[in-house]
């Protein structure tokens, strides 16, 4: 696992943990505050930047950030834990999908390898940014449509 510098935290971590949120919430029809959303984005990038600089295995590495944003959810939006670790899961599962094709073909394109991604931090950064607007735009098309998978919102259930 490669240390990321603070930049890369601020332009990678915390867009995509307040993606992660956005996306897993509103597919659920759970309510998300955006502040509340910014400060559990701002909190898991702390504690990425901090894990990613420590000898943590990489799998561990997502479980635990995975679990940190569940319970930093939790605690701030006290809402349902199962709930919530849900919108995270659908959440982390679609970007990971994004960005699991876009990798590969981004790499392919500008001729780098993965190592090169470590190495090289704006290049990471580089590969992040088409992600990171494919992302904004299918959330708002789902907001615009108002479109979830499934109502977990007991207090809206009236559809």
């Amino acid at each position: 696992m490669f240390a990321l510098p603070w930049y890369s935290i601020l332009l990678i971590s915390i867009p995509q943990t307040f993606f992660i949120l956005l996306l897993g919430f509103h597919l659920f029809n759970l309510r998300m505050d955006l502040r509340k959303c910014l400060i559990v984005a701002i909190v898991v990038g702390i504690v990425t930047y901090l894990l990613r600089r420590t000898l943590v295995i990489p799998g561990i590495h997502t479980v635990l950030i995975i679990l940190l944003m569940v319970i930093s959810i939790t605690l701030i939006n006290r809402g349902n834990i199962l709930y919530n670790f849900l919108a995270v899961m659908l959440g982390s599962m679609i970007l990971g999908v994004i960005e699991g094709v876009w990798c590969p073909l981004f790499l392919s394109l500008v001729s780098h390898s993965i190592r090169d991604l470590a190495l090289n931090p704006w290049l990471n950064i580089a590969c992040f940014i088409p992600v990171l607007l494919l992302v904004a735009a299918i959330y708002i098309l789902i907001r615009r449509h108002d479109f979830y998978i499934y109502n977990l919102n007991q207090k809206g259930a009236s559809r």
